[in-house]
């Protein structure tokens, strides 16, 4: 499996392309619209969308993929918040690119999406859907996609619509408890381990 990291341009979240096979990929949030040229250029073609949030800082890349046949999914509870105004674009002044969501994941399913394993972790806090994936490659090694809910050495903002600090708080406790160590690959800012998280994040 590889992951490859799409930094933004200005403002915008980490956008995250997994593929196995070279040609088809997993995009987890595409920040903005650049991700589907940042594709063409590597030769993928996107099949699906995982969003951890709403956020329009996150999900602004997500109808033109979407428009070149991705599927997009969120967490179920995230959906009702998808394209109001919980995604912030009018505080921040940001255009709104409407999208649909496809399918929805509940706590802890886990989904076959064009042959990756892919489990969904809620983890409320940043906003009342906010979600993490646990990406299983075919060789077995698991990586983690925390948005903004787990960053290196911090967390994600909890005063935002819908988000509640003792929700992340308990979210925090939940991806701290599961097995083994990880790479976490965050909403912003810099790749870690959940190990390393457990060790050093005063906020965990």
């Amino acid at each position: 499996m590889e992951i490859i990291t799409i930094y933004p341009r200005g403002f915008g979240a980490n956008a995250y392309a997994i593929t196995e096979d070279g040609k088809n990929a997993i995009i987890v949030d595409p920040s903005q619209p650049r991700v589907e040229s940042e594709l063409i250029k590597r030769g993928l073609f996107a099949k699906a969308v995982l969003l951890t949030h709403c956020h329009f800082d996150h999900v602004g890349g997500v109808a033109a993929l979407q428009e070149g046949g991705a599927k997009v999914y969120c967490s179920e509870a995230e959906k009702p918040l998808v394209g109001t105004s919980a995604d912030l674009s009018e505080r921040f002044g940001a255009p709104r690119i409407p999208f649909r969501i496809d399918e929805t994941f509940v706590d802890g399913e886990e989904k076959d999406i064009g042959g990756v394993r892919v489990k969904m972790l809620l983890t409320p806090g940043h906003t009342k859907g906010s979600c993490c994936y646990l990406i299983t490659s075919n060789e077995g090694t698991m990586y983690l996609f925390t948005g903004d809910t787990l960053f290196a050495g911090s967390m994600g903002r909890t005063d935002f619509p819908t988000g509640n600090d003792g929700e992340m708080r308990l979210s925090l406790q939940k991806l701290a408890a599961l097995e083994g160590d990880y790479p976490v690959y965050p909403g912003h800012n810099d790749e870690t381990t959940l190990q390393r998280e457990r060790e050093t994040n005063p906020f965990m």
